[in-house]
C-alpha cells in the first residue's frame, strides 16, 4: 500500500510554499489564494516535483485565471484543475494548451451542500471526460455514512477518478480514496491551513496509512 498524498497549499507565505514544494512528492497550489505573479509561478515550478495548479473563481477575473493557469502549464505543472461549471471557451483554451505541454487535466465537480444521486454523479463523470478530463474529481458533502458509501461506490464503475466526501463525516472517504483507485488524495499543511471542509493534515494521513500498512502485514 503506497497511497499518494497531495498537499493542498493556499493562503500561506511564498517562502513556506517553496519549502513544502521542495519536501513533498506532490502538491496542489491554490493560485486563487496564493496571489502569485508569473515569475513566482515559474520559481515555484522549479522547486516542485509534481504539482497541481488550481485557480478557483472569486478572487480573479476569468482572464486573470487564464493567465495564471497558462503560466503554470508552461512552467511544467503536472496537472491543472478546471471546474466542471467553467465557461466552455475558457476551459477549452486551457485544455488545448495542457495537451500541447503534456499536462494532465482534472475536471472537478464540487457540491458544498449535499450528496447527489449516483445517476447524477455518473453523468457528471461522463461529461467531464468528454470535456477533456484525464482525471475527474468529485467532491461532495456528506451528511451521513450512507452518503460516504454512495460516493465511494463510484470507483466500482469508473476509472481515472478522484472521488471523496467533504465535511466531518467524509474524512473516512479521503483516507479510503487511494485504496479504491484514486490517483491521489488531498491533505493540508496543518490544521490552520485547510483548503476544504473535513481535510486532514498530511502528517495525520501519513500516520493513518502507516498504521494500516503495519496491520496489513500481520
Amino acid at each position: 500500500m503506497d497511497p499518494k498524498i497531495c498537499i493542498s497549499i493556499g493562503d500561506v507565505r511564498f517562502d513556506t510554499c517553496l519549502k513544502v514544494a521542495a519536501l513533498s512528492p506532490l502538491i496542489e497550489v491554490r493560485l486563487d489564494q496564493m496571489h502569485l505573479d508569473v515569475e513566482k509561478i515559474e520559481i515555484l515550478a522549479l522547486q516542485s516535483r509534481q504539482w497541481v495548479a488550481t485557480c478557483r473563481p472569486g478572487n480573479y477575473s476569468e482572464y486573470e485565471r487564464t493567465v495564471q493557469l497558462s503560466a503554470a502549464i508552461r512552467a511544467g505543472a503536472s496537472y491543472i484543475d478546471i471546474e466542471y461549471e467553467a465557461d466552455p471557451a475558457y476551459r477549452d483554451r486551457l485544455v488545448d494548451l495542457a495537451r500541447q505541454q503534456r499536462c494532465k487535466v482534472i475536471i472537478s465537480y464540487h457540491n458544498f451542500e449535499s450528496t447527489p444521486s449516483t445517476e447524477f454523479l455518473d453523468e457528471i463523470i461522463k461529461k467531464s471526460k468528454d470535456m477533456g478530463g484525464d482525471l475527474v474529481k468529485i467532491a461532495i458533502t456528506a451528511h451521513s455514512y450512507a452518503d460516504c458509501a454512495r460516493v465511494m461506490s463510484l470507483y466500482e464503475h469508473h476509472d481515472n477518478l478522484i472521488a471523496f466526501a467533504m465535511g466531518e463525516k467524509g474524512k473516512i472517504t479521503r483516507i479510503a480514496a487511494p485504496m479504491l483507485g484514486a490517483e491521489f488524495t488531498y491533505a493540508s499543511i496543518d490544521e490552520a491551513h485547510v483548503t476544504a471542509p473535513g481535510q486532514l493534515t498530511a502528517s495525520q494521513m501519513e500516520v493513518i496509512y502507516s498504521i494500516l500498512e503495519s496491520n496489513l502485514k500481520r
